[in-house]
């Protein structure tokens, strides 16, 4: 067996491609398990058998183009390739920069903040022809492809204007709870941000919406680790010092749970040490050794922290379901009719929370609501992604079993978690797509 490779020693993403290759390769499982739902696997052994063949090993420009075909779906097993192919994507741009579409459609955070005083002046020009031209020429959006207008009030606004951007104060037996929204809920779709405030409100919590910046998720795909880390900190800051005061944290964005939740602490476990399975329990920080398999890709951060708000920070649907349990949550439900399915996300799927929605809205009189999808499906979409005339195809690839599965089921309309794959879905299959918690605040009232 060959080594997996010491500590990083420059910035070249080589060498964090090159520990990849080799652990990957030395273990073979994901040659099968990842055959269709990954662009990263299917290339990784092709590149290793033609190495095989060749008897020389992968140069320097086919290991790069790794970092192309990784969304960070998170459908992978192991923590180390994630970890590695953040550095190896970090490293890549240090090298070579960003490209400024990469890095405008990884950015909704400012285009939302830019766009809001003006929203429907920004929403027209962007869907004019011209426009349309400009981007596909400048930020490589694929012709086929409308970038998402800009919601005509943002939740930020509508929280501050309901106090809710104010902290709740303390009272005995009333839960504190902070929202993270996320980018896509604040900016695009706002009406599922306002559905869970208005869901939380009927569980008898008290809400507050924090200062925050976009979970960090979108630029560390495409590479930019020092936006990402400015983001991620200030987070960090603030969630963990809402946490010390007693407030939980949720999420309605499974990429931004998933972020806080697993990615953040599993790469802080790289460098520290405790490297047992799940998001809210474990050893210390101190239990375990580091990994030798991959660095901590946010090293700068404090591993400790990460992982103290790893084990605050809830999805939504996870939330709800405690609160069920304890008897704070018991909606009535009112009739639905339709034949639905639901698809639990891969962000969703990889924080080891089951399907918390499912059975709350299998619970609607007349309503037909099937799951969809297996452990490895993917809708394809990769965040902003899928937008990019470089993966517009891959995206489409990546997502065709599922397509077809749902295409099968011959549903009315999808209920999914994120909202991602609710572009994906409008974009290929032209059906309503709902949050579960939208479903939850529109035919459900508190019991």
């Amino acid at each position: 067996m060959r080594s997996h490779g010491g500590p990083k020693k420059g910035a070249s993403p080589e060498n964090a491609l090159q520990r990849l290759f080799n652990g990957c390769t030395d273990c073979d499982i994901c040659r099968f398990l990842m055959d269709e739902s990954c662009l990263l696997f299917p290339e990784i052994y092709r590149r290793y058998d033609e190495a095989l063949e060749r008897r020389r090993a992968p140069d320097a420009d086919a290991l790069r183009d790794l970092t192309e075909r990784c969304t960070l779906c998170g459908l992978c097993p192991c923590p180390d390739v994630r970890a590695n192919m953040i550095r190896a994507k970090a490293d890549r741009v240090q090298d070579e920069g960003l490209e400024p579409g990469a890095r405008a459609l990884s950015d909704l955070q400012t285009f939302g903040r830019l766009g809001r005083t003006v929203p429907k002046l920004v929403n027209l020009l962007f869907s004019t022809p011209l426009a349309r031209r400009f981007l596909a020429k400048v930020f490589d959006v694929h012709p086929e492809r409308s970038l998402p207008p800009l919601a005509a009030e943002d939740f930020f606004r509508w929280a501050a204007r309901r106090g809710l951007d104010r902290k709740p104060t303390p009272r005995e037996g009333t839960r504190r709870v902070a929202y993270f929204t996320g980018c896509t809920a604040a900016y695009l779709f706002p009406e599922v941000a306002r559905a869970v405030a208005t869901v939380l409100g009927q569980a008898g919590v008290a809400l507050y919406v924090p200062p925050q910046q976009c979970c960090g998720m979108p630029t560390v795909v495409e590479g930019d680790m020092a936006r990402s880390l400015r983001r991620i900190r200030a987070n960090v800051a603030v969630l963990t010092g809402l946490a010390d005061e007693g407030f939980d944290i949720v999420c309605s964005c499974p990429t931004c749970g998933y972020f806080l939740k697993v990615i953040l602490k599993e790469n802080a476990c790289l460098s520290t040490g405790c490297m047992e399975a799940g998001a809210h329990a474990g050893p210390s920080p101190s239990s375990y050794g580091a990994s030798s398999l991959a660095d901590d890709a946010f090293a700068a951060l404090d591993p400790k922290e990460r992982i103290v708000l790893s084990q605050r920070v809830f999805d939504v649907g996870e939330y709800l379901a405690r609160l069920h349990a304890e008897g704070r949550f018991r909606p009535v439900f009112r009739p639905l009719s339709g034949r639905w399915v639901y698809y639990a996300p891969c962000h969703q799927r990889e924080q080891g929370i089951g399907t918390p929605y499912l059975g709350m809205l299998q619970n609607i009189p007349g309503l037909n609501l099937e799951p969809v999808g297996s452990s490895t499906d993917c809708c394809g979409m990769g965040g902003s992604l899928g937008y990019k005339k470089a993966f517009h195809e891959a995206s489409l690839q990546l997502g065709a079993s599922l397509m077809e599965k749902i295409r099968k089921a011959a549903p009315e309309a999808i209920v999914t978690d994120c909202l991602s794959c609710r572009l994906q879905f409008r974009f290929v299959l032209g059906l309503p797509v709902y949050h579960p918690v939208e479903v939850l605040c529109a035919f459900g009232s508190r019991a």
